[in-house]
């Protein structure tokens, strides 16, 4: 979602991210999130953080932040697009009948999926293997 989001600042679009979570790009590494923060920053980035997606209509989002002592409020978001990023699963194979050897990497490995380093570390382990 963060790639997607600085895709679209760099071509001329203001944008809003809406996040389930308490931070922006979570699993990011803490040397990249400080450049996505700035980049965030320099760009008005709407963060609504703690917020669920609720309604997608012709005037935008709306959405339910969760505040601090845990109540919920309503918040609309004007917009024209909604781009959704909402996380990935596991790519998996049925290898029942398979009689050749089959190492798994990238997103079917069982480690994280949508993630390059580990689709790169995967198949690395399995190159080193053969």
């Amino acid at each position: 979602g963060t790639e997607t989001a600085e895709y679209l600042l760099q071509n001329g679009c203001e944008v809003a991210i809406v996040e389930m979570l308490d931070k922006i790009a979570a699993g990011e590494s803490e040397t990249i999130l400080p450049l996505i923060m700035n980049d965030f920053a320099a760009h008005n980035v709407e963060q609504h953080v703690k917020t669920r997606l609720t309604a997608i209509t012709d005037e935008g989002v709306e959405a339910v932040r969760t505040t601090e002592d845990g109540a919920e409020e309503p918040v609309k978001i004007a917009c024209d697009y909604v781009v959704m990023a909402v996380g990935s699963k596991a790519n998996g194979f049925d290898l029942d009948g398979v009689t050749v050897p089959v190492t798994c990497v990238g997103d079917c490995s069982g480690e994280r999926t949508a993630d390059i380093a580990s689709a790169i570390r995967t198949a690395y382990h399995a190159a080193n293997e053969l």
